[in-house]
């Protein structure tokens, strides 16, 4: 169960977790210093690694590196060995996860009002650009040794800050529609199951894969397909 990786890391976080709460708590801006200080470290690693072993940004460029694969499949399998299962590489959203805890526990003390109109909407707008981009911007790009550098070292943070707009303004009750959608009581069966599908999903894609006796044809049709096939697998 290689995929179990990540429990390894959890774990490292939440130990470490009280270097973070209890310096914010009681010494807020030291608190703020040393969770800066982390987030300089993670940058500087990811930045640094992905420059120096020339590492690809994750494995979205697989079918546009076809021509190429035997030496992408080695940078690829370097991005997982040096990035992709380093603690210290992944460390980033889960700060920011630890701040915005904190301010949700500095707006209760404070009873901070709620968001006006213009500051929410540039927060939506704010938010989903830099989380679309840290998504979509490998598409049809090809990006230099720089650009993937910087890529890799704020990708995931940058998507976690989207995230956290997202848990910002639906506990904060200015989620709208997407509260409301995020809170439909049909997601509480499923919620209750993504763990276990977590565990099991990668024994369902080798049993598939490995079953498969000739190449497929790659199509949006067939991952569509394939993606409605495997969750149905797992959650009935």
């Amino acid at each position: 169960m290689g995929w179990s990786w990540y429990l390894a890391n959890d774990m490292q976080f939440y130990v470490i977790s009280p270097l973070f709460l209890i310096t914010l708590w009681r010494w807020p801006k030291f608190g703020y210093s040393v969770i800066g200080l982390f987030f300089c470290i993670t940058f500087t690693t990811n930045f640094a690694i992905t420059y120096e072993y020339n590492v690809v940004a994750g494995l979205g460029k697989v079918i546009e590196q076809a021509h190429n694969f035997g030496d992408f499949i080695f940078r690829a399998t370097d991005f997982f060995d040096l990035i992709y299962h380093k603690p210290y590489n992944r460390i980033g959203p889960y700060l920011i996860g630890v701040l915005l805890a904190y301010y949700f526990y500095k707006r209760k003390q404070n009873n901070a009002p709620k968001l006006k109109l213009v500051s929410l909407t540039t927060g939506w707008i704010i938010a989903a650009c830099v989380a679309l981009t840290c998504q979509f911007s490998l598409f049809h790009e090809n990006f230099s040794r720089v650009e993937t550098s910087f890529y890799n070292a704020l990708s995931r943070s940058g998507f976690a800050c989207g995230v956290a707009w997202v848990i910002f303004v639906c506990v904060t009750g200015q989620g709208g529609v997407v509260n409301r959608v995020l809170s439909w009581k049909v997601w509480i069966p499923f919620s209750r199951l993504t763990y276990c599908a977590y565990l099991v999903h990668p024994i369902i894609h080798n049993a598939f894969f490995v079953s498969v006796k000739r190449l497929m044809e790659f199509s949006h049709t067939n991952m569509v397909s394939m993606v409605l096939y495997i969750l149905n697998i797992l959650f009935i």
